[in-house]
């Protein structure tokens, strides 16, 4: 994964002025009517801190972590938090959070470091806590010159989740932001999953 954390703290600006605006609010509605109002969200792989700053301006605590300084210094200086630089693979959250948003950045961890990965997120989760992810449309792993990106459709998720969520609802969408890198189906898929 070294290649796209590069990719992403070589191209910080660039990439904040074409994701800051971005409308997800579809997501942020099915993702936040499963959480209570006090809930505490960990935004895993939180980007230049969109996401982040949305769930603040709705009231909610937010730990947001990414593996990038760059997106880390840029979320901070948007959301004014203290912002944590980690991978998925070195979270050691232990039943803190009621949901755990990780919009469009999982997709950069390899099929076999997954699982392992959902494992850790549900350890982060308290009990019945909220998972939320978007993926790249596909069933294969997909390379450009700069990132990595290992796609999911709605059969290829399943497995991961399996005996550690139960799938609230999956979707898909029409991609109108990846104009770098899109998917060859152009489109994301969306999950929402409850802790088991």
């Amino acid at each position: 994964m070294n290649k796209t954390v590069d990719y992403y703290n070589n191209n910080a600006e660039a990439f904040y002025h074409r994701t800051i605006a971005a409308d997800i609010s579809k997501s942020y509605q099915a993702f936040l009517k499963y959480l209570p109002s006090n809930a505490h969200i960990l935004d895993a792989g939180c980007g230049v801190g969109r996401d982040t700053k949305y769930f603040i301006s709705q009231s909610y605590k937010v730990t947001a972590f990414d593996a990038s300084f760059q997106m880390v210094e840029l979320d901070s200086r948007e959301t004014n938090l203290e912002v944590l630089q980690l991978n998925f693979q070195a979270l050691e959250f232990d039943q803190q959070f009621e949901g755990v948003w990780a919009q469009a950045s999982l997709l950069h961890v390899p099929y076999h470091e997954t699982k392992k990965v959902y494992k850790v997120i549900h350890r982060a989760l308290k009990a019945d806590g909220i998972f939320y992810a978007s993926y790249k449309y596909g069933k294969d792993y997909m390379a450009t010159p700069e990132r990595d990106f290992w796609n999911m459709d709605e059969s290829t998720i399943l497995p991961y989740l399996s005996e550690l969520f139960d799938v609230k609802e999956i979707w898909t969408e029409k991609d109108t932001r990846s104009k770098v890198a899109p998917s060859q189906d152009g489109m994301w898929l969306n999950f929402i999953a409850k802790k088991i």
